[in-house]
């Protein structure tokens, strides 16, 4: 038994030894990237059976076997396959694994399995693990080749790929009206008569007011006062005699010597004109003896018509007289000017009376009367409508020539609605030709005036860089939701010419898919389509070169694009803790790891490429001194137990003395 305790801690002291070997193999890789840690495990050995166990009879119960171990043998190191933390690196060709897999290099004749991404390119252009110079094997298994210099041909557009909405609610096309700022209305004045009375009729006695004053307001201004002539003293006067009393600024009277009356009219038309009379200081009853009250009399207005009189329009200053002179001009909706003069009254070289006259005489002055027509609003304004829904010039002046008897306040004429086209919509993309020369292309969108869900796309360059032979693209339609439905004009490409290339360039136009909202689509009031895309490039020169996530080596060139060059093996393993160390943290295959099994990043269940960075290792230096003090301890232990079993063959021995 002695000798066997010695056997059993010679046993512990040896695995606690490797076990230390390993520890020391993890703490020294701490900061070697891609590094895989190993883990050592033990296992007793055979142990020597003293007695063995017996089951239960009827009157004794059953004992178990008495055994003592052999001691402790290594079982295995074991591979750490845990993931390592990231490091950025800064360098493009330098690549980490997130996830499963190895990168692949080769010597020619066989091939090694390694996590560290550590690439650079040699003197052949070919992508090397700088550590070992072991080539890199791409998906194909060939080698990769690295350009330091490259040219991208130019490719010409084939396709526009438009997105957006075109308005769904009409705007146009409308034609251009102008219309006078205020309705015209045609007035009546305020009024007052004069009537003779009395056993003198038709005759007025107003001998007792000789001298005196009659008091009148026109239109709410101040009172002014009109004086019975002295002449009046002698006795009854006629109508014609009153109504010279009622010579005054705003007023006009006329007289009626067989009725003996005398009519006051306002100068003013209309709801503004008033009239109003009273008894003069010391007057009272002249008022009476003129058969007249002091209740105020008001004018009135309605909406001018066709058969109103020029001169009963509530904006004159005076009425008009024959051969007044009426000054028209203004420009026609194409610009150009036009002016004349309608002459107001009746028979040879007059124009008329009437606002039907005015409209008439207008329609036959514009230069182009096919193109504008003059009518009267049925609340009395004037206006001028253009006959062509499009942009336009249109404008209108009336006014009193300098000499006129009578006068007119004409108001001004604006434009209330503005002429218009089709609704349209315009955007503009860069095409590039074969040549790799870019041309600018507008594009415009225009309503049909038939089917407002219907548009039209014309497309336009600059005539010296060549032509476009087939410009326009019919009928692109749209569902009731708004979505795109279909291109019904026979074709969706447009064809360019361009100066120096023979053969013409067709480029497709994509409006999006029939029934969705990929592309354009109509609806609400805005306008935002345009030209969003196109797939041409023109000729660039290679700048840089790295990796992406997918583990493909793409080159980045000067007009923006890029190109896939090649990608990186990734290759898989059934048993990755089988495979054989072989120094600079790389592996070969073993029996028990099985063959490699090829593909790429992110596929058969291959993890991420992380570009610009590596694999740090994955060795936890915590764990690691925790595990060194357990085999320390383990080896102490160890020793103690040999020690001991030695001092107990001492006292063995000294037993004989």
């Amino acid at each position: 038994m002695v000798s066997t305790a010695l056997y059993t801690g010679l046993s512990g002291l040896r695995v606690h030894q490797t076990y230390i070997d390993v520890i020391g193999n993890n703490l020294a890789n701490v900061s070697t990237p891609g590094f895989r840690g190993s883990r050592a495990t033990f296992s007793d050995l055979l142990s020597f059976t003293v007695r063995t166990g017996s089951g239960p009879s009827a009157n004794f119960g059953g004992t178990n076997p008495l055994q003592i171990g052999y001691g402790a043998v290594m079982a295995g190191v074991d591979t750490d396959l845990s993931q390592g933390t990231m490091q950025d690196t800064g360098r493009p060709l330098d690549v980490a694994l997130q996830g499963r897999g190895f990168f692949t290099l080769t010597n020619g004749t066989q091939s090694f399995y390694t996590r560290v991404g550590s690439f650079g390119v040699d003197a052949n252009r070919t992508l090397v693990d700088l550590r070992s110079g072991l080539r890199v094997v791409g998906a194909s298994g060939s080698n990769i080749t690295v350009p330091t210099s490259d040219t991208l041909p130019a490719r010409p557009t084939a396709q526009v790929r438009f997105q957006g909405n075109l308005p769904a609610t009409v705007g146009g096309p409308l034609e251009e009206i102008v219309e006078s700022s205020v309705a015209l209305k045609e007035g009546q004045p305020a009024t007052k008569v004069a009537t003779a009375g009395g056993a003198s009729a038709p005759l007025f006695d107003l001998s007792a007011f000789a001298g005196r004053t009659l008091l009148m307001s026109v239109n709410g201004g101040a009172q002014q006062s009109l004086q019975v002539p002295a002449g009046f003293s002698g006795g009854p006067v006629n109508a014609q005699a009153v109504a010279g009393m009622f010579s005054a600024a705003g007023i006009a009277a006329a007289f009626d010597n067989a009725a003996g009356t005398v009519t006051i009219d306002t100068v003013r038309l209309g709801g503004s004109a008033t009239l109003k009379f009273d008894d003069g200081p010391s007057a009272t009853g002249l008022l009476s003896a003129l058969g007249m009250t002091a209740t105020l009399a008001s004018g009135s207005e309605t909406a001018a018509t066709a058969t109103t009189d020029i001169a009963r329009l509530t904006t004159r200053l005076n009425p008009y007289a024959d051969g007044d002179a009426i000054t028209i001009g203004g420009t026609n909706p194409d610009g150009t000017a036009f002016s004349d003069t309608f002459v107001y009254g009746t028979g040879p070289g007059r124009s008329g009376t009437t606002l039907g006259d005015l409209l008439a005489f207008l329609n036959q002055t514009i230069a182009h009367p096919t193109q504008v027509t003059a009518t009267l609003t049925t609340n009395g304004s004037l206006r001028l409508t253009a006959a062509e829904k499009e942009e336009a010039s249109l404008s209108l002046f009336i006014g009193d020539a300098a000499g006129n008897a009578g006068s007119n306040g004409w108001p001004n004429f604006a434009v209330v609605q503005d002429g218009t086209g089709p609704d349209t919509a315009d955007t503009s993309i860069a095409i590039v030709d074969a040549q790799g020369r870019t041309h600018q292309v507008n594009m415009k969108f225009t309503r049909s005036t038939v089917d407002p869900r219907m548009w039209d796309l014309q497309a336009t360059t600059d005539p010296a860089s060549g032509t476009i032979t087939q410009s326009s693209i019919g009928q692109i339609r749209f569902n009731d939701n708004g979505s795109f439905n279909v291109i019904g004009g026979g074709t969706n490409a447009l064809t360019f010419a361009w100066n120096g290339i023979g053969a013409a360039q067709t480029v497709t136009v994509d409006l999006g898919t029939g029934g969705q909202f990929d592309g354009v689509a109509q609806l609400g009031n805005s306008t935002t389509v345009a030209a969003v895309d196109q797939d041409g490039f023109a000729a660039g020169t290679l700048l840089n070169t790295g990796f992406d996530n997918d583990g493909r080596l793409v080159g980045f060139y000067s007009n923006g694009q890029s190109r896939v060059f090649d990608t990186l093996r990734i290759s898989m393993f059934s048993n990755e803790g089988g495979l054989v160390r072989v120094g600079d943290t790389m592996f070969v295959e073993s029996p028990n790891s099985d063959d490699a099994i090829a593909t790429t990043a992110n596929a058969a269940g291959a993890g991420t490429v992380r570009a610009g960075q590596l694999e740090n290792s994955n060795v936890d230096i915590a764990r690691q001194f925790v595990n060194l003090i357990e085999a320390q301890r383990g080896f102490q232990a160890n020793s103690r137990v040999i020690t001991t079993t030695d001092e107990i063959l001492a006292e063995l021995m000294n037993i004989v003395r």
